[in-house]
């Protein structure tokens, strides 16, 4: 009878033990359940501002790979584009301008630009009556892969402008300050002919006795992707930040 009693003891004792540790366990689980779901739901909250913010987003190198051809890089830009959204693909073509807005400074690559489309750069070209007698040169060049298939304009924010209200009765709406011409190569030294002219090659040189900021628009007007690379160079040229450009008018994008 002893027995009986002491084995009912140890058995109300264990199932009190068992109730105990179970009244302890459940809270802390219960406790620790939101925490868990309140983290994955920041995760998913993250990730839902990285996809909506496109300055998140990891921008593509629009230079082209060694032996690749703009037609190749076109194709791979129009796949890329069409498994993104309109935010990631802005925030991988911002790198090059559109516009006088976002123009920046050339890339030291190749580039492709696509069929009736444009690219805008800028520079600032600065002269100081003081220190300079004589204007430094400010030389644009361009390389083409095919001859004849690219062109450059460089305007000044007046002629632009001047372009866009309509201006007839001024030397500002005549145009651009210049433009690409073939450069000189020595074929036929004798020769003034277009012998001497390598059409895959464009440069511009110009001067002036004031500063000012110059942009370079590189037109593609044919039906088919080309590819191509742009240098600015001159002891007074610098290249300003976009944020220096903000009252800027945007131009259209024309080809």
């Amino acid at each position: 009878m002893m027995i009986t009693k002491a084995y009912q003891t140890m058995t109300t004792i264990f199932v009190a033990s068992l109730l105990l540790a179970l009244s302890v366990v459940v809270p802390v689980s219960a406790q620790s359940t939101p925490a868990t779901d309140q983290g994955s739901g920041q995760d998913q909250s993250q990730a839902q501002n990285q996809d909506q913010n496109p300055a998140n987003s990891v921008q593509a190198n629009p230079c082209l790979a060694p032996g690749q051809s703009a037609s190749q890089a076109t194709n791979q830009t129009s796949n890329n584009n069409a498994t993104q959204s309109t935010d990631q693909v802005a925030s991988q073509t911002s790198v090059i301008g559109s516009g006088t807005g976002d123009a920046g400074a050339p890339l030291d690559c190749w580039l492709a630009l696509n069929a009736h489309q444009s690219h805008w750069y800028k520079f600032r070209y600065g002269y100081n009556a003081d220190q300079d007698d004589t204007p430094n040169q400010a030389t644009v060049k361009l390389a083409m892969d095919t001859p004849g298939c690219v062109s450059f304009e460089v305007w000044t924010q007046d002629r632009l402008n001047a372009v866009q209200s309509g201006e007839t009765d001024d030397d500002k709406a005549l145009g651009p300050v210049g433009t690409g011409s073939p450069e000189y190569a020595a074929i036929e030294r004798d020769s003034t002919s277009d012998k001497n002219q390598n059409p895959s090659k464009l440069i511009w040189v110009g001067s002036q006795t004031g500063s000012t900021t110059f942009f370079v628009v590189v037109k593609n007007r044919h039906d088919f992707a080309c590819s191509y690379q742009l240098s600015i160079s001159g002891f007074s040229v610098s290249f300003p930040s976009n944020a220096n450009n903000a009252n800027a008018t945007n131009s259209p994008n024309n080809g």
